[in-house]
This record gives C-alpha cells, sequence and structure tokens, in this order.
C-alpha cells in the first residue's frame, strides 16, 4: 500500500518579513497624507463650528428682536494651535481681531460684512459671509 503524503503549503518566515517590510514601507509613505487630511478634516470642522454659530447667533437676534453678537476676539473660538484673522469692509487686508472685538447681528438678521481666514494648515480657509443671510458666500482653501 503507498500512501501519499500531502504536504500543506504554509508561508515561510522570510515571505512574512517581506511582506511586513512592504506593509511598513507603504505606511511611512502615507503618512504625511494621511496628517494633511486630518489637518483639512479639524479645518473643516472648525470652519462648520464658526458657520453654527453663525446660523444660531442669527436666529437668536430674529427671534428675540434684538441685537446679537459673536466675540471674534474670543482665543476660545478657535482650537489652541490655529489663528483667525479677520477682515471687515472696511479693512485692506486681513489681521488679528482686537481681544474685545465684536460681530453684531441685528433683528433682521442682518450682519456686518466680513471674512474670516483660518491659519493653521498648510493652506488657509477664507470663509466669507453674506450680510443679509449670514451664511457663507465663498469657501476657498
Amino acid at each position: 500500500m503507498c500512501l501519499s503524503k500531502k504536504r500543506e503549503r504554509a508561508f515561510t518566515l522570510l515571505e512574512v518579513l517581506i511582506a511586513l517590510a512592504l506593509i511598513a514601507i507603504l505606511m511611512i509613505a502615507a503618512a504625511p497624507y494621511m496628517a494633511d487630511a486630518w489637518h483639512n478634516n479639524q479645518a473643516d470642522a472648525i470652519a462648520q463650528s464658526i458657520k453654527d454659530l453663525t446660523i444660531e447667533t442669527r436666529a437668536h437676534a430674529i427671534v428675540s428682536g434684538e441685537m446679537r453678537f459673536i466675540s471674534i476676539g474670543d482665543p476660545n473660538l478657535v482650537p489652541k494651535g490655529w489663528r483667525l484673522e479677520i477682515q471687515r469692509f472696511t479693512d485692506q487686508k486681513f489681521r488679528l481681531p482686537l481681544p474685545d472685538e465684536l460681530w453684531q447681528f441685528n433683528s433682521e438678521g442682518i450682519c456686518d460684512p466680513l471674512t474670516l481666514r483660518l491659519l493653521g494648515g498648510k493652506e488657509p480657509l477664507t470663509l466669507k459671509f453674506d450680510p443679509i443671510t449670514g451664511q457663507v458666500t465663498q469657501d476657498e482653501e
């Protein structure tokens, strides 16, 4: 009687090490892109929170019939490591907000014309707000 032995096929240690080395090389190559994507997501989240604050403040002004304000000079408006710059209608260029600077919304929901720029990533994120609606009319990167 002849018994044939079935040989099981398995990966050798060398093949496993080569695969792990290739995975490590790919992860190292992808790391800068992943960091950029994370940073861009953080910038988008900050911009969205500012947009939401604008919508909420405008709505409160309309409902209450009173003026409402956003403190642009508040250092807690953006997270640590980020910088907010402002350009009002009368400004020639972007500047840092003053510590007590306010963004005003009247009882009809009309606000001061304003453009904000978020700095902290590779590219600045610019938000230009419409004075009538308070909505972002221009969102650039």
